[in-house]
């Protein structure tokens, strides 16, 4: 441990010298210069010269604890961060441009209610064609009011910033594919002007960016670096059946050391292929038909194809989805308002489920305690999870389950095979919550 003596580079990292240290060396030296008997009192002369120079000192060592730890992404922060990036070639990111849209419904019949799911595709009707997304889902329906809703850009930096009026629509190609209007219309518009391209991703951010970034040219981890960072990526994970020891092969104790390996050898000349599956954000195309925007396939392709050695290929799979549902009994105290209590807990399990990555599993008492810490709520009763997999599964490489609709007991997590990722929409079938009164 420091000893109180040793001030600048240490095995602790760097100790500042304190201003009352840096205030009793300057009197010390004072007094081998000018003698014992010089007056260094407050009101000296001397003396307030002494306390103004130390102040500038102490100043310099505090720079110089930042310079020193402006050296370590760690520590770094702002144009230090930056000048660390630049060193292994990546970049602090900008923003996506964010603000709110007006949706209105024409045309539409007087007992139907459209829903307009998240990542809804809108774009300006004008070239250069600039494209938002909704970042929530919104419902729609004949002689209500607009509903607003909030946006982000598609495009990082300041090119995806909008002013304000804009004519706006709803790209067709997405349209035709997701949506099934008739002849209703729904017309965007934004009253105010969409912005925060020019911004850049804070030091947090850029800092967890940059510890990730790995060392190597070629591993999992590498390649699975810059899928990650795919517009429309919301995770990403690699299955290389031939990429070494797994020891959760049931086949591993098995092996004899020296005499096998512990995978099945390629043949020489033969081509040798790896798995990718992707999860992607909600709204973004995976083809190219799919939307008019850079597919999330052709994109990660692209990527790999860079990093990738010769003679091993890329299969890219969709990851599987599972919708997540719950059903549940709340215990609300008297003069809340039920519909309130139930949108805020649907829209806090939303971002939670969000944030899994893929084969993480819902947890029970995540969502238990969500609805707990809502304002106004005493008890939740019989909270059961419930899971729908998609009818139809692009892949299978770890159990994934299709076409089969689950309620768990009560208690019980929702656990996920590695391709699977989870969805909770507030707008599901699968959610069925009661409210009562206490």
């Amino acid at each position: 441990m420091n000893d109180f003596d040793q001030f600048g580079v240490t095995s602790e990292g760097f100790v500042v010298k304190g201003i009352d240290r840096v205030i009793a060396d300057q009197q010390t030296r004072a007094r081998a210069m000018f003698g014992s008997d010089v007056d260094l009192t407050s009101g000296s002369a001397l003396r307030k010269v002494l306390d103004t120079a130390a102040i500038h000192v102490h100043e310099l060592w505090r720079g110089l604890e930042a310079q020193y730890y402006a050296n370590f992404a760690t520590t770094a922060q702002g144009a230090s961060l930056n000048l660390l990036g630049t060193d292994i070639g990546l970049e602090r990111r900008r923003l996506q441009a964010t603000g709110e849209i007006s949706l209105t419904l024409t045309g539409a019949e007087p007992q139907r209610r459209f829903v307009l799911p998240q990542g809804t595709l809108i774009e300006t009707v004008d070239p250069p064609r600039k494209r938002l997304r909704i970042t929530a889902a919104v419902r729609l329906s004949a002689n209500a009011p607009p509903v607003t809703v909030g946006v982000r850009a598609v495009e990082r930096g300041p090119d995806g910033n909008l002013p304000a009026g804009q004519q706006l629509r709803i790209e067709p190609t997405w349209a035709q594919l997701r949506l099934n209007l008739g002849s209703a219309t729904v017309t965007p518009t934004n009253p105010e002007p969409i912005r925060g391209g020019e911004l850049v991703e804070p030091d947090d951010v850029y800092r967890s960016r940059l510890l990730g970034v790995p060392r190597t040219i070629w591993t999992q981890d590498a390649v699975l670096a810059q899928i990650l960072d795919v517009p429309g990526v919301r995770d990403a994970a690699i299955f290389d059946p031939l990429g070494g020891v797994d020891a959760s092969h049931r086949r591993f104790n098995t092996y004899l050391f020296g005499q096998r390996p512990f995978s099945t050898q390629r043949h020489s000349g033969s081509p040798y292929y790896f798995d990718v599956v992707v999860a992607v954000e909600p709204g973004w195309p995976w083809r190219q038909t799919d939307g008019d925007i850079p597919a999330v396939h052709d994109a990660v392709l692209d990527v790999v194809q860079q990093w990738r050695p010769v003679s091993i290929f890329p299969n890219i799979n969709p990851a599987n989805q599972v919708d997540v549902g719950v059903r549940a009994t709340l215990l609300v105290q008297p003069g809340h308002n039920p519909d309130a209590i139930k949108g805020e807990i649907l829209a806090a399990v939303q971002d939670g489920v969000d944030r899994l990555r893929l084969g993480r599993a819902v947890l029970h008492s995540d969502i238990v305690l969500t609805a707990r810490s809502t304002a106004g709520v005493v008890d939740v009763q019989n909270l059961r999870l419930r899971r729908c997999a998609p009818v139809f599964g692009d892949i299978s490489l770890s159990g994934a389950v299709f076409g089969n609709a689950q309620e768990l007991s009560v208690g019980e997590n929702l656990l996920l095979a590695p391709d699977e990722i989870a969805r909770f929409a507030i707008d599901s079938p699968l959610i069925d919550i009661q409210v009562s009164s206490q």
